[in-house]
């Protein structure tokens, strides 16, 4: 998750760290490459046509997806697919 503390909306933001980042150090390049996997990811799936969740970066912050489940038929079946679908998207970056 990208910010701690007690939820307040419906917004999810987190980020996706490929098996390549997993074992940096948390440090300025680890950051600045972990900035580039979420529009690499939005870019993949807008070409596959799977599905589609927003990324922005927030003050220090680098890129991270922001979800909004809003929709009350969401089911954890489609959660679940669009997780698994961000880690199939960006295992290899």
């Amino acid at each position: 998750m990208v910010f701690d503390g007690k939820p307040q909306h419906t917004n999810v933001c987190f980020w996706y760290v490929p098996p390549s980042l997993r074992v940096l150090e948390d440090n300025e390049e680890r950051m600045s490459r972990l900035s580039k996997v979420a529009p690499v990811i939005k870019a993949r799936m807008m070409e596959y046509g799977t599905t589609m969740v927003s990324y922005q970066p927030l003050g220090d912050k680098v890129n991270f997806f922001r979800m909004v489940i809003s929709n009350p038929a969401a089911t954890h079946q489609d959660i679940d697919f669009l997780i698994e679908e961000i880690e199939r998207l960006g295992q290899d970056l």
